[in-house]
């Protein structure tokens, strides 16, 4: 046993009960101090054990230094022995070198932002599990916590494993596509690797070229269409677009290679320039003798070739923009028959010409509608029929959609206007009958037998049908109009 040093109790730290004594005197104190100290000395070299007498410093440092190892000893109660001191260092240093090296894999993951949100499931589980060995560890539970820390440390590699794998899959995915020019593929592969890896620069950078992959695809393909038309300067231009935008596409260098043996030389590429001046200039006989001049030394020469063709187009075009103008003021005048030939001239020239397109189907509209108005405006009676008001309330909605088309239309829009905000006016109409004749308006009611009858109708035409037993029927057609006289309806034949 090791006689553990006992700290005295701190004075006036417990409450001391005082008792009245008789002092005795000097001589009687010192007898008693020598025979009690006496005493003990002997009673102690007898029972004492002998390794209460002999001091344990290494003890004594121990319970005084406070160490974690002391403490475990405290905890479990077992006493310290050098063997098992030597077997839980080593058990502590095992657990510190798994838990480094789990460390470095957490390090690598946190700093640099792996994992998409179903690898942070995993890595919240891996990493609860970690703490689970912390406090094994802090308990000096070696032996479990290594168990622990190894499991995390497998299951965080293997996570790494997992996302390296998934992250390469993605990558070579994304690189394919790219390469292939596949906009839809090439970005959903990038972003899941992004996903994963959001730090990564290469990643960055492929998803940087993914978003110019629309527009380069359609430059490529402008230039392909320039290419079969033979517009080799239009077509050199798109690539080198394509280049300023992503130098690293594949197979632009050979296509521009390949458009630039067409023009061979500077002189030639001046000639050319020149030709294009002079066709921009509209001096389409002076371009025209250029392009010509240079296929007189370069018979193969395709810009040369593209720049007459150019010539022709432009001349088609300003004949096509003097019909246009040519056009309009026809119809400005009505004259919607000339209008009309002059479109299927230039539809004749060019049948995709879409002012051409349109502006005959607007003629062809405006005949009809015109034609509408007029015989209207001849017969404004007509609209008393609701089929012909609903119609002419169409054709005025449809004219109106033309409005400021010329002035002369405006005109005659305004006139079926009138009419048609006129026609939809009731006016009141009085009938005088014989109270024997059954009267009806046709196309509307029937009206009965009266003497007198009021009504209110729509300006127009409209007929009165009389019937009476034993008399032949009669018709009676009438005008409704503003302050107009009653109108009378009576059988007045017998049969």
């Amino acid at each position: 046993m090791v006689l553990q040093p006992v700290q005295p109790k701190l004075a006036g730290s417990t409450s001391t009960k005082r008792f009245r004594f008789v002092k005795p005197n000097r001589s009687q104190l010192n007898m008693l101090a020598v025979l009690t100290l006496l005493g003990i000395a002997i009673a102690f070299w007898f029972l004492a054990p002998r390794d209460w007498i002999t001091p344990n410093n290494d003890s004594l440092s121990t319970a005084n230094n406070g160490s974690l190892r002391d403490r475990s000893n405290q905890t479990t109660g077992e006493p310290t022995t050098p063997f098992k001191d030597a077997q839980q260092e080593r058990a502590r240093e095992a657990a510190q070198t798994v838990f480094d090296e789990f460390v470095q894999y957490q390090d690598e993951i946190e700093r640099n932002q792996y994992g998409t949100e179903e690898h942070s499931e995993r890595e919240s589980a891996i990493y609860e599990r970690a703490n689970k060995a912390d406090l094994l560890f802090s308990e000096r539970r070696f032996d479990e916590a290594i168990s622990e820390y190894e499991q995390a440390l497998q299951d965080i590699k293997q996570l790494l494993d997992d996302m390296n794998t998934e992250f390469n899959h993605w990558v070579e995915q994304g690189t394919e596509a790219l390469q292939d020019r596949d906009f839809e593929i090439s970005l959903e592969a990038w972003s899941r690797a992004q996903a994963i890896k959001p730090l990564d620069q290469d990643v960055q950078a492929k998803l940087a070229r993914v978003q110019l992959l629309p527009k380069v695809n359609e430059l490529i393909r402008e230039s392909e269409r320039a290419r079969i038309k033979e517009d080799w300067v239009q077509a050199l231009e798109h690539l080198n677009e394509v280049t300023k935008l992503d130098p690293l596409t594949l197979g632009i260098t050979d296509l521009s290679e390949q458009i630039l043996e067409r023009i061979k030389s500077q002189d030639l590429k001046d000639a050319l320039t020149d030709g294009h001046e002079q066709l921009a200039g509209s001096n389409f006989d002076s371009a025209e003798q250029i392009f010509e001049e240079i296929l007189v030394d370069y018979p193969e020469n395709t810009a040369a070739q593209t720049g007459l063709q150019q010539v022709e187009r432009a001349r088609l075009a300003a004949k096509i923009e003097a019909l246009k103008v040519e056009a309009r003021e026809k119809e400005d005048q009505l004259d919607m028959r000339g209008a009309l030939k002059i479109y299927d001239e230039a539809l004749a020239l060019d049948d995709s010409l879409q002012f051409a397109v349109e502006g005959r189907e607007r003629v062809f509209e405006i005949i009809s509608v015109v034609n509408d108005m007029n015989d209207t405006l001849q017969d404004p009676h007509s609209l008393s029929a609701d089929d012909a008001y609903e119609e002419a309330k169409e054709t005025l909605e449809t004219a109106q959609s033309h409005r400021g088309h010329s002035g002369e239309y405006d005109k005659l829009l305004q006139s079926f206007a009138d009419l048609v905000s006129y026609a939809g006016t009731l006016l009141p109409v009085v009938l005088i009958s014989d109270e024997m004749t059954e009267v009806t308006l046709t196309t509307r009611q029937r009206i009965g037998s009266f003497k007198r009858h009021e009504l209110m109708l729509r300006p127009g035409r409209y007929t009165l049908h009389g019937t009476r037993d034993g008399w032949v029927d009669i018709r009676k057609p009438f005008i409704v109009e503003q302050d107009m006289d009653p109108v009378s309806i009576f059988c007045e034949e017998q049969i």
